[in-house]
């Protein structure tokens, strides 16, 4: 099991390189400019380019010969899937954190550039469901479907995401929590779903 996720982590690692100088670029220019919209992108941007970066190498999986040697393993196929949604949620907590140190510098600097308090832990929750829910949706059918539809699943998973998010973050007085509890469900649901795809699936 540790082999298993060290492998992912390792793997999105070395997608994720260009995409976090980009972000850090990004982020100075968070800290020097005190703009609440800028701040608003640079948040959901972090968190959820992350998610997208580790989502594309369980697309990858089965296409290289390192995905095809984990079946020869004595390892059980739902260790397998486990470690990836593991890895999933390690790579959406490393982006809420990158994004909570530059907001926080920023807040330091200039102070609170948002309205109110909630509005920066809003964002957050938007950037944290979309990425929940574009896993949610996107492992199970990467799983159904094969990989060689990688990039055409992470688009519709990303645009069902941002179609839920916007729906259920519109609800008056508990937007806020029936988002990030749907989410957390739908990504729990997600695994067993998956668990079952690939144990009935032959390579």
């Amino acid at each position: 099991m540790k082999g298993l996720f060290k492998s992912n982590f390792l793997a999105v690692w070395t997608n994720a390189k260009i995409f976090l100088l980009f972000m850090f670029a990004m982020g100075i220019a968070v800290i020097i400019i005190p703009d609440q919209t800028w701040q608003m992108y640079f948040i959901i941007i972090g968190i959820v380019g992350l998610a997208v970066n580790a989502a594309t190498v369980i697309g990858n999986e089965f296409s290289s010969k390192w995905g095809k040697y984990k079946l020869t393993l004595p390892v059980k196929r739902i260790d397998i899937v486990k470690s990836l949604y593991i890895n999933q949620l390690l790579w959406i907590m490393i982006g809420v954190l990158f994004v909570g140190i530059i907001i926080a510098l920023s807040y330091l600097l200039h102070g609170n550039t948002f309205e109110q308090f909630e509005g920066i832990s809003g964002v957050l929750v938007i950037g944290i469901s979309i990425s929940l829910t574009m896993g949610a949706i996107f492992i199970p059918m990467v799983y159904l479907a094969g990989e060689d539809k990688t990039i055409v699943f992470l688009i519709i998973s990303l645009i069902c995401a941002l179609g839920i998010v916007t729906m259920l973050f519109n609800i008056p007085s508990f937007g806020q929590f029936i988002l990030i509890s749907g989410s957390i469900l739908l990504f729990i649901l997600s695994f067993p779903l998956t668990v079952c795809i690939f144990k009935k699936k032959e390579y």
